[in-house]
């Protein structure tokens, strides 16, 4: 089997961020289960800033880093996108995400191992505020924001103001993230989310063929 190595944004998604990959892997077909199996030491990068515009190197330096670890498959970056703006233009999740799997291919990205960038809108939270009625400590009759990929902005504190006993990223965001409902999820049209399952695919099909990607293309 091959390692899928994460890069995640904070400390939350660093115990997160694997429980969601592992989940959706286990939903994939019969063909595509026992190809990879998920790193359990994420890399935590602290959001896109820290791999654009003056630190665009980093992002480089650190695929580098995870080329060392044993049997590399591939890699999966899963940041926020509720960023205003990214090297001086307006934000757009797709075009950044085309920015950084572009770059990434110096690195060998796309011939000796996979990647895949994927920005959960408009927070990794998003998707609890989406999937709120499967999760512990969710109130009767609350109202759920009918887009959450759009707003609120702050998921995090509208979790803490919705839950029984408040939301703490480091404490809740994993046991959280076993509760979601997936087909919520999917019933919302939450795309990034969608998006995420195409790009876990994605990965697992070109790290099984050995016809290695760097997603999303421009």
């Amino acid at each position: 089997m091959k390692r899928l190595v994460l890069f995640v944004e904070g400390s939350g998604d660093v115990e997160a961020a694997p429980i969601l990959a592992n989940r959706l892997l286990n939903e994939l077909p019969a063909e595509q289960q026992g190809v990879v199996f998920v790193d359990s030491k994420p890399f935590e990068l602290g959001g896109v800033h820290q791999l654009t515009g003056k630190c665009e190197s980093s992002w480089t330096k650190k695929l580098e880093i995870a080329k060392k670890r044993p049997n590399l498959g591939g890699v999966l970056l899963l940041l926020d996108g509720d960023q205003r703006k990214v090297e001086g233009t307006e934000f757009c999740a797709a075009r950044v995400a085309r920015i950084l799997a572009e770059r990434a291919k110096s690195t060998g990205a796309g011939i000796i191992f996979s990647v895949a960038v994927v920005f959960l809108r408009q927070e990794y939270e998003s998707m609890l505020v989406a999937a709120y009625s499967s999760l512990t400590g969710h109130r009767e009759k609350v109202a759920i924001p009918p887009k959450p990929e759009e707003a609120p902005r702050d998921a995090k504190g509208w979790l803490s103001d919705h839950l029984e006993g408040g939301y703490r990223e480091t404490r809740n965001q994993a046991p959280l993230t076993r509760e979601l409902d997936f087909a919520i999820i999917r019933s919302r049209g939450f795309k990034s989310f969608g998006r995420l399952e195409h790009a876990m695919q994605e990965l697992v099909v070109a790290i099984r063929t050995g016809i290695h990607i760097s997603s999303p293309t421009p």
